[in-house]
């Protein structure tokens, strides 16, 4: 069972878009949930081998590779974002793994990683307070 700890590691590294996934299979996979909360952001993500960003470059080079996981690349798209990785560092991970896995990948990758990020790029200007 996911600990208070567990959960705030979690929100802290994939902020809202991670809870959004989680919540929506918490009421039929509490088992999935509770193994992402404790294995994925409390023991794998606080290694500190790796820092944040570089696992995320890690994280979205496998999803683009594997194919057809565009709601998981959403979510490691932006917590990339989040976590100070470039908008330009993000596409050449998807460039890279295109060149590996196959150019139609890369572009299923590339759609989704653009449409992410322009999303989150008018996110944070609108969040921007004028004085």
């Amino acid at each position: 069972m996911a600990t208070e700890k567990n959960i705030q590691d979690f929100e802290a590294i994939f902020g809202t878009a991670g809870n959004a996934v989680l919540e929506r299979i918490k009421k039929y996979s509490p088992r999935v949930v509770d193994h992402v909360y404790e294995y994925i952001a409390s023991d794998l993500y606080q290694d500190p081998v790796l820092d944040v960003k570089t696992r995320e470059l890690c994280v979205i080079s496998s999803l683009v590779s594997q194919g057809g996981l565009n709601e998981q690349l959403v979510v490691h798209v932006r917590t990339a974002l989040n976590n100070g990785v470039q908008k330009q560092e993000i596409i050449s991970v998807i460039e890279t793994a295109g060149s590996y896995a196959g150019i139609p990948r890369a572009l299923n990758g590339l759609f989704t990683a653009i449409e992410t990020i322009e999303a989150w790029e008018a996110e944070q200007e609108s969040s921007v307070v004028e004085v």
